[in-house]
Parts: structure tokens; sequence; C-alpha cells
């Protein structure tokens, strides 16, 4: 791992790692110095994610760049993000790691945005603060990128480009300078740029991003969707010219990704704009009339981010005038709606796309109805937002309590999503029961994978589900009891419907009870004479292990939850 005090190495010129590209990436091998990768991607998850990134690294040197560390919340540091940071980076050794001047939400809310500080002298102390405490647990200087800002705080007593400044200095932190920001912000806000990048502490900067953006006539949105505009190419040249150096420089793209190769045609005109700084031209004019900052208009922190919250969440503005400094043709509500509005997009987008079947047994109007409303209602509370559809099923439990059948798609949609993020672990193998006698086969527990999940229906779920996705048009079915166990092996998501005892037996062996007992317990319940048990139970072991649906077998130690049965060995043959 790179050490506290190092240098930042100079890696050249990168893209961000995107899904879309890996097939290209692992077949041609592109010339590309060096990729990024968002941190939340990979820090709660397993399976084909890591898998890919650990090809990727194997070739590239790999930077983190995170979305949720929330440095300037009022909240205290959240420990299990940091841990989970901090192992990621243990396997990943990056040449340095970024995240956001922002904060995501208060109060165990997250609105997976990068909202604004007011830029005082309490928040500055408190970023510096958190800051020191960051990077004393991560063991290393964390690089912070300047955010595209929509609004403005009229408590803020200095200039965006000061804090920061002061902010790397104070804290020892490393800056990453997104040029695509410095524009997005500075027209948004009527700023010079020329006056921002030289406000800034160029040798602090560890990296460079570089993107495009929507441009809305009043303001712009910082959509990394498009091609990085001439005004932007020109500060670039600006920043490595009075730099005196090409820090390590990377392209964005993140929406509506184009092929690899549109990519990388970005890139070398990174690469040529990098050759020809010197002449780096005219620099965009976006200055207007602003207000002088009064640094008596102070307010709490705590006080500024509840209310800024609570806007978004709740759509409740509270007087935007009295907080929000106005803008020609870009007044104070206007500025605040883009906060409101991408905060209910983003989250409806998480969540719909998940949903195939939830939504044509709805129908397109009244799903989208569930889901805003669903969004409207529900905050999210998880840094990564791939969880906040775990709380769909119950919502809608809730809006919709006959509809049983609704419920149990929702289940079962919500399963598969999430399954996918599971932990990775091994399956069990033959070799593992090679030699095991009879007895000690059914006094061993059988434990899952990690991957794996248990859902029982009301409705034969499964056949909807199937019929749905093959484009059948199926009508709603009948009530019919079915069973199902959902799992997932070489990154492929399986879905092996069960008998009611097969899926009973299986529940007793997820919880950790012994063959022998749980075969007991289910031949009690179901009132199996011992033959035919053993019969299924030789039957089922073998589509198990054809499955892969264990990870292991323990023959020691056993920590059963119900009192110990007779030993019997008759139930299978090994």
């Amino acid at each position: 791992m790179i050490q506290k005090n190092s240098p930042v190495p100079h890696l050249g010129f990168g893209l961000g790692l995107r899904p879309i590209h890996y097939p290209y990436i692992f077949e041609h091998r592109p010339n590309v110095d060096w990729f990024e990768i968002i941190s939340e991607n990979f820090m709660d998850t397993g399976g084909m994610p890591m898998r890919n990134l650990e090809r990727i690294r194997e070739r590239y040197p790999i930077v983190m760049h995170g979305v949720a560390l929330s440095i300037g919340t009022v909240d205290p540091l959240n420990s299990e993000y940091l841990q989970k940071l901090k192992a990621l980076m243990k396997w990943v050794k990056p040449a340095w790691i970024s995240d956001h001047l922002c904060w995501t939400g208060i109060a165990h809310r997250n609105t997976h945005d990068l909202l604004p500080v007011p830029y005082t002298e309490e928040a500055l102390a408190h970023i510096i603060q958190r800051l020191k405490e960051v990077q004393d647990v991560l063991e290393m200087p964390i690089a912070l990128e300047n955010p595209s800002t929509y609004m403005e705080f009229k408590s803020s007593s200095m200039p965006e480009a000061e804090f920061i400044a002061r902010m790397a200095e104070g804290a020892n932190c490393r800056l990453l300078l997104d040029v695509n920001n410095v524009y997005v912000t500075c027209f948004n806000h009527r700023l010079d740029p020329k006056t921002y990048i030289d406000t800034l502490p160029l040798d602090k900067v560890a990296q460079i991003h570089l993107s495009g953006h929507s441009n809305k006539g009043t303001h712009i949105i910082d959509t990394h969707d498009d091609h990085v505009i001439d005004e932007v190419w020109t500060l670039y040249k600006y920043v490595v010219n009075r730099a005196g150096r090409v820090p390590n420089t990377m392209v964005e793209w993140d929406d509506q990704i184009p092929e690899f190769d549109v990519l990388n045609a970005e890139l070398a005109k990174a690469r040529a704009a990098a050759a020809t700084a010197k002449n780096y031209g005219e620099l965009p004019n976006l200055a207007g009339p602003n207000p002088a900052l009064m640094s008596d208009m102070a307010q709490p922190l705590a006080n500024e981010q509840a209310r800024l919250q609570d806007a978004i969440i709740l759509k409740n503005s509270n007087m935007p005038e009295a907080w929000v400094r106005d803008k020609p043709d870009f007044p104070p509500q206007a500025q605040l709606d883009v906060y409101i509005n991408s905060y209910r997009y983003r989250l409806y987008d998480v969540v719909a796309e998940d949903y195939p079947v939830l939504e044509y047994y709805l129908g397109v109007d009244a799903f989208k109805a569930l889901i805003g409303d669903f969004v409207n209602t529900i905050p999210s509370e998880h840094f990564n937002i791939a969880r906040y559809a775990t709380k769909l099923p119950a919502f809608l439990a809730e809006r919709r309590p006959q509809d049983a059948l609704a419920h149990e798609i929702c289940q079962l949609e919500t399963s598969l999503c999430q399954l996918g993020d599971a932990e990775e672990t091994d399956a069990l193998n033959e070799a593992s029961l090679q030699n095991l006698t009879p007895e000690d086969f059914v006094q061993a527990a059988l434990r899952p994978r990690a991957a794996t999940q248990l859902l029982s229906f009301s409705y034969p779920v499964n056949d909807y589900y199937r019929d749905v996705m093959d484009e059948k048009k199926p009508s709603a079915p009948a009530r019919q009891e079915s069973w199902l166990a959902l799992l997932r092996h070489d990154d492929a998501l399986w879905r092996m419907e069960l008998e009611q005892q097969e899926f009973r037996l299986l529940e007793m062996l997820f919880k950790g009870i012994s063959i022998e007992n749980a075969l007991q317990i289910v031949q009690t319940e179901f009132q199996e004479n011992e033959e035919t048990l053993s019969a299924n139970l030789s039957r089922w072991f073998a589509r198990w292990m054809k499955h892969h649906l264990f990870t292991r077998i323990e023959t020691q130690n056993l920590q059963d939850n119900v009192q110990p049965a007779k030993r019997k060995t008759a139930y299978v043959s090994v």
C-alpha cells in the first residue's frame, strides 16, 4: 500500500472503468495508462464484479474514486463504510484514492447526490478535522474533488476555490481537479474560471477529470454523457500550463456510454491538449454580477444541511430566497429543483429497471405510480444505492395488502437483483465427500453458499416469471404453492424449483442443523416413511451437488438448534 506521506505516482492518461467496456478491454488490451473505479461498486459486492476487476488490475494500474464518503456531513463518520473502503484498498492497492468535497445526507438518510456545503469557517474546520480522521484510518492521503454545484448558500463567507485551497493546506490532503466542474460551477454561479483556477494550489492536484455536460440555458448539469466541450479543453490547457506539469488526467463518461473507441479518442484529445498546453488561447468569460459574500450571515452547519435535505426529500424548500443566493434567470427555487428532481429520478431509475415482471403484472401506469410513491415515501439509508430496493417488498405489501401475487413477484425480483452482489464462496466438490462413512455423512452439517436463498410462495411465481421474461404474455395464475432455491454459480443466477419436503429439509440445513436431525424433523412433520425419505434424499442431494448449492460439509463441532436425534444411517448411501 502507498504510505501516508508518499508522493502520487505519475501514471499518465486514464479512463473510468465501466462494465460495458470489459469485453473490449479483455480482448484488445487498449493503450490506456490506467483505469479509475467507482469505489462503492466494489466495496459491497462479490462474484463477477470482483473477478473482472482482478483481471483488469493484473494489466493496468487502478485508482479508486468514491461518491459516498460524505466528508462534509455533520453525522459521525460511517465506520462500516470506512472499513469496507480500507479493505478494498488493501486488495486493489490503488495508486491513490479520491472522493468529493460534499455531503450525501444526514440523520441516516442518503440522497446519493454530491450536495454542496456552505463555505464558512465552521464548515472548513469541520471538514479539515474529518479529513485528518479519515486519512488516519486509511493510512493514506485522500484527494477531494471540487464539486459541480447548482446552488449557493447565502451563509457562505468565502469563495469555493479559497475554501478548497485552505482545506487542502489545513488537512494536508490532495486535490482532484475536475476541470469540467470548474466550468459548470462558474457558469451556474456567474464566476470567473481563471480566478477560480489561480486560487487553487495546483501542486496538490493528484488527478484531473474531464467530461461532458448538459447545458440547460440558465444552468448546466454535470451529466458525464457527452464529449468535452472546447471551453473545457481550453481550461485544461491553462491548468497544465500554469501547473508546469501534466497531472494524471482522466476522461469520465457515465451515461449514454459510447463504444470504447470513442472514449479512447477523447483521451487522445487530452494527450494532444496537454502537449500544446502553452497555446491555451482565450479563456471563457463566465463572470457576472455577484453580490458580496456576507460573513455575518453564517448559520450553523447542521441547520443548513437539515434545511437542504428537507427541501430535497420532503420537497419542503422553506422560503429558499432567505437562504439560497439568487442568480439571474436561475432563482433559488429553480436551483433547489435541480437537487429535488435529481434525487427522485436517480432512485426511480435504480429501482424500476430491476422489476420488469412486476411492471408487467401491475401495468405500466400502476407500476410507475407505485415506484414514484415508494421514492417519495421511503428514504434511502445505505451508502450503496443498490440496497435501496430491498425496502420495496415491505412497502408494496403495505400499499397492496390483498395482492399476494404482486408481493411474491416483488420478493423474487428483489432477491434476484440482490443475489448478484452476494459474497463469493466456493462450491462443495465430490472430493470432500469421498472419505465420509454413511455415519459421518448424516451427522454432518451442510453449509450453503453465500449467494443462495430459499423462497416459498402461495402462487407459481417462477412459472409466471419465466413466461413474462419469455414474452409469452401470461395471465395472472391461480393460487398454487411453490418453492424455490435461488443461487449464483459461475456468475449466472439460477432458479431451482423445489418439492415441499425438499424445501423444508433445506430450510433446516441452511440453519446449520445436521443432516440426520433435519431429516428427523421432516419425517415427523410430513409423516413420511424412512425408505421414501431415504430415496428422496439421495435424489435431492445429487441435484444439490449438480447445482452447487453448498460450499462445505462440516463433520465436527456441530451446533444443532434441536436435540440430537438417535443415530441412524439408513437415510443415504455415500
